[in-house]
């Protein structure tokens, strides 16, 4: 028998516990990932003849190898997320006889914001470069329709905040232009929601749709963005789609895809939002995945606090004297 035979059944058996599970299939493909990285440090740097013999120490000799290795702390985070989410399936189901868990130490993780988020003006130079570039065109090449669709892409993802993905697999029909929704289907988690979608961007929006899309998508196709085979949007299309907005308005700084994410929710905790709203705009399930934003607006809250506050302005009021005293 193989060395690791035990772990190499249960890694297969653990990947069609995900897919019976409805774990989406990226989700399934990392997860085995990460289990053959963890496969290969067990192979190489320790004697063990199979995963029954784990010990505390062998997973503590794991962590503090990645951190030797100099990797970030949430990619050890996200590893040894795995290995807990693995444990935890075959104990619960009574593959294993240990829990290991316990033995699994997380590294703590501060979560931060992307560098190159938007700032409310450089956001504001994007969509007058768009407007500038769309408003009067007369759609009679692929170029054109080009356009159009990078308008209506960069103009939803900001209105929305939607993910990548997400945006990519909205078909025509996610789009309620009365009431100004977007269905948003099997979302992070295989969850579905609705979010708002702003009267600007319903706009762009439909103008693709009418003008440039009919131009680009192929026969039978009901995927909303479509790249110039028309067919539905991959990944570095729509990476290249933001960047050409971006470039295009003299922006220096190169801008993710999710930076607009970031750049929406911040926005609107800027303007007052409610941040219960944003979590629920965002699709997060917990609160404490959207106070990442407040790092930033934040911000904007210390500098009307030191401009407006009378002691740090020196300037409080003199009451009119009227008699009283004090505040009491």
């Amino acid at each position: 028998m193989n060395r690791l035979h035990h772990f190499d059944v249960l890694r297969a058996w653990h990947k069609e516990y995900m897919g019976i599970n409805n774990y989406r299939p990226r989700t399934i493909k990392d997860y085995a990932f990460e289990l053959s990285f963890f496969r290969r440090f067990l192979f190489e740097k320790t004697d063990l003849a199979d995963i029954d013999d784990l010990a505390r120490e062998h997973l503590h000799d794991f962590a503090a190898s990645l951190y030797d290795s100099g990797i970030c702390a949430g990619s050890i985070h996200h590893k040894l997320s795995v290995l807990n989410s693995f444990f935890s399936a075959c104990y619960e189901q009574k593959k294993l006889y240990a829990d290991l868990r316990a033995a699994i130490n997380m590294p703590r993780v501060n979560k931060k914001l992307p560098a190159h988020i938007l700032s409310e003006e450089e956001t504001k130079t994007v969509f007058d470069y768009l407007e500038s570039a769309t408003d009067n065109l007369d759609v009679t090449t692929d170029e054109e329709a080009i356009l159009l669709r990078d308008r209506a892409v960069f103009e939803l993802l900001y209105s929305t905040a939607i993910r990548r993905n997400e945006a990519t697999h909205l078909k025509i029909g996610d789009i309620d232009f009365d009431n100004g929704m977007v269905f948003v289907k099997e979302g992070k988690g295989g969850k579905d929601r609705v979010v708002p979608m702003g009267k600007t961007a319903l706009d762009a929006v439909r103008r693709y749709q009418a003008e440039a899309r009919p131009r680009l998508a192929a026969p039978g196709c009901d995927i909303l963005f479509v790249n110039r085979k028309g067919r539905r949007m991959h990944d570095e299309t729509i990476r290249e789609s933001v960047m050409h907005a971006t470039q295009g308005a003299g922006l220096k700084k190169h801008v993710r895809v999710h930076a607009l994410r970031h750049s929406c929710a911040t926005h609107l905790l800027n303007h007052g939002a409610d941040i219960r709203y944003v979590q629920e705009l965002l699709g997060h399930a917990s609160l404490s995945s959207t106070q990442i934003y407040t790092h930033v607006s934040i911000n904007k809250l210390k500098e009307t606090h030191r401009k407006h506050h009378p002691r740090e302005q020196n300037d409080f009021s003199q009451e009119k004297d009227n008699g009283n005293g004090p505040a009491q």
